[in-house]
């Protein structure tokens, strides 16, 4: 039983900007069997990265997300984590009191080769690490507790829904557009035209007016792409493919706005 007690560990971090979003990624680059995460919102990209990258070293990777607000969230990870392989699920079940409130999946915690558990108020977002006051534990080598959250996650991967693909869409089909606002969407054509503001932003439209369909890449994305040497040049000379959520802004229309690189392909 001594043994027992001398082997457990306990890391408390706080945010903002304590070393949250680190000790994570160091609990995940070690991870050699599997990770399973079950968080209500995640839109962290060097997050999203690690767990990518264990699963390319054979890594077992299991994410499950609350399934309203990675929908309504328009820089959630959900597509971008499964078009890498990782396996991801969506909660959609709505427990109700009275017929009047409805339930969300709102943990906020992941088990790494059922040795670590890492849990606290910490969302795997840019506010949580940033902005917010959140804690973080990480516990290690508690058996029982973790047999706990583990039993948990069945329990909820086992009721989640698989992720559906998102919807291909012509940019210049404003009738089927408009069919799929607040969507992800894969939208492939070749542009009218682009431009990067003064700002930052990289503007991409395909043809003119409210009524066309714009793709925005916030000013990280855009230095993201720069740092990877991508010629923006290259959107004068075929089609291209984007991805994110589709909306329909007051003002400017039909877009789809994101700060991730990854949204832009050249596919001719």
């Amino acid at each position: 039983m001594l043994l027992l007690i001398l082997s457990l560990s306990i890391e408390v971090f706080f945010s903002p900007n304590g070393g949250a979003r680190d000790a994570i990624l160091k609990e995940l680059e070690n991870a050699k069997k599997e990770i399973n995460v079950a968080m209500y919102i995640l839109t962290d990209r060097e997050l999203s990265n690690a767990l990518i990258s264990a699963r390319e070293k054979g890594v077992k990777v299991k994410v499950l997300l609350d399934g309203k607000s990675a929908v309504e969230i328009r820089y959630s990870k959900h597509h971008f984590l499964s078009e890498r392989n990782v396996d991801v699920r969506l909660d959609n079940t709505r427990k109700t009191y009275g017929d009047k409130y409805e339930g969300i999946m709102h943990h906020k915690f992941a088990i790494v080769d059922n040795k670590a558990l890492i849990t606290g108020s910490y969302n795997w977002t840019h506010s949580a690490e940033k902005l917010n006051g959140e804690n973080l534990l990480i516990i290690k080598e508690d058996a029982a507790l973790i047999r706990k959250f583990a039993g948990e996650f069945t329990n909820l991967w086992n009721r989640a829904d698989n992720l559906q693909k998102p919807v291909k869409l012509d940019p210049y089909n404003l009738k089927e557009l408009k069919k799929n606002i607040e969507k992800w969407v894969i939208v492939s054509g070749k542009p009218t035209n682009w431009n990067i503001s003064r700002s930052g932003h990289l503007f991409i439209d395909f043809g003119k007016g409210k009524e066309q369909f714009t793709f925005v890449l916030w000013k990280e994305g855009v230095e993201e792409l720069e740092k990877e040497g991508f010629n923006f040049e290259n959107l004068n000379k075929g089609k291209i493919e984007l991805k994110g959520k589709l909306i329909d802004h007051k003002k400017y229309g039909l877009e789809i706005i994101t700060s991730d690189p990854e949204a832009i392909r050249i596919i001719e």
